[in-house]
């Protein structure tokens, strides 16, 4: 049995706008260099699930895995409180990275559950990294952190490169990274992260421990 394709987004990102000031030789290769991990994110996008055969919890979550995990591309990203945020510290942890916006209602909606699941989990090894794409920065989304009361490292991509970088062009997308820092599986749309299923799938992967 193969797991469910990606479900149908609720969001659409606004596009980046990276390199559109460049002189067109440069523009050209800057253009080749941004798009390089976007094809690579599609291209693992499409291989083949694994066929191992998952529970019926798995499908009912709709996540896709894949069958040849790709090392996540790594990001510095600044936080709404100005500090700088490397997924590279957070290898040997499983990584839930979230990209999203404060304008994407399914968002918004699911921001509780990640909050739940990150406070059930995190002190066995589990990371909530929600990354904004707001293109207003700080001023927006820490008056909404604040707000929510969130507790897990959220950061800003307001030009849309870290979220380019994994092909999030619909929000929320989200990508689960396990210890080894590859991304096995993936969501394209709201989801309630706190369900059994959700806690089921990030607690095998807690367990499946690694380098």
């Amino acid at each position: 049995m193969h797991p469910p394709p990606l479900s149908k987004p609720d969001c659409r990102a606004a596009p980046a706008r990276a390199g559109r000031n460049l002189p067109r030789g440069r523009r050209t290769h800057a253009a080749l260099a941004f798009c390089m991990p976007i094809l690579c994110v599609l291209t693992l996008a499409a291989l083949p699930a694994s066929v191992r055969a998952y529970p019926p919890e798995f499908h009912q979550l709709a996540l896709t895995a894949f069958r040849r995990p790709m090392p996540a591309p790594t990001f510095d990203v600044a936080t709404p409180n100005g500090a700088l945020l490397r997924l590279a510290d957070y290898r040997g942890r499983v990584v839930l990275l979230s990209f999203w916006a404060t304008w994407c209602p399914p968002c918004i909606r699911e921001m509780p559950s990640l909050e739940r699941l990150h406070q059930s989990l995190q002190g066995r090894g589990l990371v909530v990294l929600a990354v904004s794409l707001d293109r207003e920065g700080a001023v927006t989304v820490l008056p909404f952190v604040q707000r929510l009361a969130l507790t897990f490292p959220v950061a800003l991509d307001p030009e849309g490169r870290v979220g380019a970088l994994y092909g999030a062009a619909d929000l929320p997308s989200t990508f689960l990274i396990d210890r080894q820092g590859r991304v096995v599986a993936a969501a394209k749309g709201g989801r309630d992260w706190f369900s059994p299923q959700a806690r089921s799938y990030v607690e095998e992967l807690l367990a499946a421990g690694g380098s």
